[in-house]
């Protein structure tokens, strides 16, 4: 399979994006990876560094798309940036997928725009990954593009999650949560409790409403909320995993000699919980919905987490997810 990558977006820079994408590179020898970038700047970054040239592209562009960017204009008026370059060599089929640090406004417009949405789709949604208190997954569904949401929507969002689970995780028969302020069904907004009906009466294993304390617990496979909840619930998870570890520190460095002799004796056990929380090891969420694989990775974003991106935007390629949606949303019409 063929990834592109989008060098342009990521606070730290195009380095980290070709970085990743030369990590990805010697972890797979079958994966082939092409760079979509300013070529002075992906060139520099490329100096010195051992890597397989038969497998490794660029396209050139003349500019970037920036988060100060209305997205809608930006696809419309920067024609020359790395983004929509990308994108339409991706919707011509120069690539299997997209891996991108940019603008997700710009790039869920783009996609929609120029890759265009699978068969009975009415919007793409992006769907975060996260690894919950048991050591298994829960796809979030929205996490952060589509802050206003029909019932309809969430029901689409429902059902990818669900075809996505099966598909990359092999979850038999996953359970549907939707995100609210309460457990009882007659919890939440408007919207909530008529996606609520809809989820209740349909084909999916829904298990109904889920409060955001229970984000990481692994009481679901998938949960689906609208692009503003699912985007606070994330990034109060990150935070508050961040801030228990800073917390953990200045514990032990004010705890004396003992404190310290028992975190050298956990710190291995420290290291793979912090590690299994990292949003680095996760990767990006992908825009369920799209007709190609388009990953958004987070702005903040190291070399290690574009590496993850390009191999899961890989291994998703493979396994024809796009497809398989498809076909997820045609027998919910059946």
């Amino acid at each position: 399979m063929k990834v592109l990558v989008d060098c342009h977006g990521a606070d730290a820079g195009v380095s980290v994006a070709v970085d990743g994408a030369l990590l990805a590179l010697g972890e797979r020898n079958t994966l082939k990876v092409v760079l979509c970038g300013k070529r002075e700047e992906i060139d520099k970054c490329l100096e010195g560094k051992a890597y397989d040239k038969s497998r490794l592209e660029i396209i050139e562009a003349g500019e970037a798309i920036t988060n100060d960017d209305a997205p809608a204009l930006a696809i419309r008026r920067k024609k020359d940036s790395s983004m929509v370059l990308g994108l339409r060599a991706l919707a011509a089929g120069n690539a299997d997928a997209m891996v991108s640090a940019g603008n997700t406004g710009s790039l869920l417009v783009g996609t929609q725009v120029i890759v265009k949405l699978t068969e009975g789709v009415t919007r793409a949604t992006l769907a975060s990954v996260v690894t919950t208190v048991k050591g298994s997954h829960t796809i979030i569904a929205d996490s952060g593009a589509n802050v206003d949401c029909r019932p309809e929507m969430l029901e689409e969002f429902a059902i990818m999650g669900d075809v996505y689970m099966r598909n990359v995780f092999g979850i038999e028969k996953p359970t549907v949560g939707l995100l609210s302020n309460g457990a009882e069904e007659e919890k939440g907004n408007a919207v909530t409790k008529e996606a609520h009906a809809l989820l209740k009466n349909g084909k999916l294993n829904f298990v109904g409403n889920i409060e955001a304390r229970d984000v990481l617990t692994g009481a679901v496979d998938v949960l689906v909320t609208d692009g503003f909840a699912g985007n606070v619930a994330i990034k109060a998870c990150e935070g508050m995993g961040k801030a228990m570890f800073a917390l953990i520190k200045d514990g032990i460095m004010k705890g004396g000699l003992k404190a310290k002799i028992g975190f050298l004796l956990l710190k291995s056990v420290f290291r793979g919980v912090k590690k299994s929380v990292s949003a680095d090891e996760v990767g990006g969420g992908i825009f369920l919905g799209a007709n190609k694989i388009v990953i958004k990775t987070h702005g903040s974003s190291s070399a290690v987490s574009f590496e993850k991106s390009i191999l899961n935007a890989d291994k998703l390629a493979e396994k024809d997810v796009v497809g398989q949606i498809t076909e997820g949303l045609k027998n919910r019409a059946q």
